[in-house]
């Protein structure tokens, strides 16, 4: 779906017009920064598929004559409709028996090294997974480009991702990109014999 039409009811012609073309234009801008940095190969990878957009996005909102705390509504508007996406499809696979055990592996394997973030595990069993981030990608992204303010919607999008699933339980009581000292990650199984 197109910006244009995400939002057509919520923007003025003349923004809505070339909010497409404009994102665009402020990925490419801000994938050239992000290439002028330090930042890895799988690093830049990731901040390209799953950060930069919403922080173009905002810049697009705010260079319309949008305040800051309007522009972070918008995207958080849009970043919670992809959201409510991904988590349908993540409830199809907890009906399957027995995926708690292959979400536990994915989520050690994709939490592994220390490039994306940087975590301790707590608990890896049939009924827990528990993992501190103490490093993200994505807060540190957002500080790079100096709007820790949109790092707190990537933390809401997750209590929709991975919340109100049937045997499945959430919990965190702070995040990185909310001014916590870490990301207190918490999934528990509420299934018996998963």
């Amino acid at each position: 779906m197109t910006y244009k039409r995400f939002y057509s009811e919520k923007l003025d012609s003349h923004i809505l017009e070339n909010i497409d073309a404009e994102h665009k234009a402020k990925m490419k801008l801000l994938m050239e920064e992000i290439n002028r940095g330090t930042w890895t190969k799988k690093q830049k990878k990731r901040q390209q598929n799953s950060i930069i957009s919403n922080i173009a996005l905002y810049r697009c909102f705010i260079d319309n004559g949008v305040s800051k705390s309007k522009a972070k509504e918008l995207v958080k508007e849009y970043s919670f409709h992809i959201a409510r996406k991904a988590h349908k499809l993540l409830e199809t696979f907890f009906c399957m028996p027995g995926f708690f055990g292959l979400f536990r592996f994915f989520m050690k394997k994709g939490m592994s090294g220390d490039e994306i973030w940087e975590s301790r595990i707590l608990s890896n069993d049939n009924k827990y997974y528990r993992v501190d981030v103490l490093k993200c990608l994505w807060a540190d992204t957002c500080k790079f480009f100096e709007c820790p303010e949109l790092c707190e919607i990537f933390c809401l999008c997750d209590h929709i991702v991975f919340g109100n699933i049937k045997g499945f339980a959430f919990e965190r009581s702070q995040t990185l990109g909310m001014n916590g000292e870490k990301c207190d990650f918490c999934f528990i199984n509420k299934k018996r014999n998963n």
